[in-house]
């Protein structure tokens, strides 16, 4: 109920991380930078104007698909819709990383598959993990017809506090482990705890049983965003780094807009527990774009 306290809390959290982070020691460039580019901005626009137009096509297509699905008897309308969901995501995911990073990169693209691949598996992956707290309020007023309201928001509260803590718990640990079996492996467990995590939620009976799906989501989040990242900083060359990076934030940026708007008339037409099922799926199809990253690094075995 106190929502200013809130807002204030957060600011100061973030304003105390920015001050911490002017400790960071820095080297300074050795020579004048080069002159300013209007290139990199041009391509910046025209990757967000892409990356939009595809969201807002598919999103009428996966719209048009679940209207035509609802004529169906319910079991049939929820497969076809749920897989209508799942092309329509899927290809706005593959789709839309591939001509961004293309229209960012030109023809440099071909020398780096590796790092397209592995924007399509962090977007994949985000997508499913931003948007199942996005909407878990939805999610628990249809599973559990007593919580409406106001009373919905304590238990989507601490299911993601779950969330969060087994997110803290298991960052640490993953990059020690990525470092030691390497970035993939850890990543195929992080999925797999994610997608089953996904489908205790779905079919939970109660808020406990809700609770331990939410410490596995968590689980698996913690264990994927270091190694994704560790992976990500071992693929792209050292000298562009911050360029590389700067358009896999795509991924981030991406995943709420993919998961919200395509999934949201799924949500509000055949329900938020075939919308998370659709999350708990993109979980596994993330491993997919896994075949197609070339790890450069093990780490130690020892």
């Amino acid at each position: 109920g106190n929502l200013w306290g809130a807002l204030i809390a957060l600011s100061i959290a973030m304003l105390v991380c920015m001050v911490i982070a002017m400790f960071i020691p820095e080297q300074p460039l050795e020579e004048e930078p080069a002159p300013f580019d209007w290139q990199p901005i041009i391509r910046l626009f025209l990757m967000t104007a892409v990356f939009t137009a595809i969201i807002l096509g598919l999103r009428e297509c996966v719209k048009a698909g679940t209207k035509w699905a609802s004529n169906f008897p319910t079991t049939s309308a929820n497969i076809l819709t749920g897989l209508i969901g799942l092309m329509g995501m899927s290809i706005t995911i593959g789709l839309g990383v591939w001509l961004c990073i293309l229209i960012s990169m030109g023809e440099r693209v071909k020398e780096k598959p590796s790092f397209t691949w592995w924007v399509i598996n962090r977007l994949a992956f985000l997508v499913g993990a931003n948007n199942i707290a996005s909407f878990v309020v939805y999610f628990l007023q249809e599973k559990f017809t007593h919580l409406t309201g106001k009373t919905a928001a304590g238990p989507a509260a601490r299911v993601i506090m779950f969330v969060g803590v087994f997110i803290l718990v298991t960052a640490l640990p993953s990059g020690w482990l990525s470092d030691r079996f390497g970035r993939k492996p850890i990543l195929v467990v992080s999925a797999l705890m994610a997608a089953v995590g996904a489908l205790i939620i779905v079919i939970a009976s109660g808020m406990e049983v809700m609770y331990v799906g939410g410490c596995l989501i968590g689980g698996g989040a913690g264990l994927f965003y270091t190694a994704n990242w560790a992976l990500g900083t071992d693929i792209v060359p050292r000298l562009e780094a911050g360029r590389y990076l700067g358009i896999s934030n795509l991924a981030g940026a991406g995943a709420g807009a993919v998961g919200a708007y395509i999934g949201g008339p799924i949500g509000d037409t055949m329900g938020y527990t075939l919308l998370m099922a659709i999350y708990g799926v993109l979980f596994l199809l993330s491993l997919l774009a896994l075949f197609g990253i070339r790890e450069t690094r093990t780490g130690p075995k020892s």
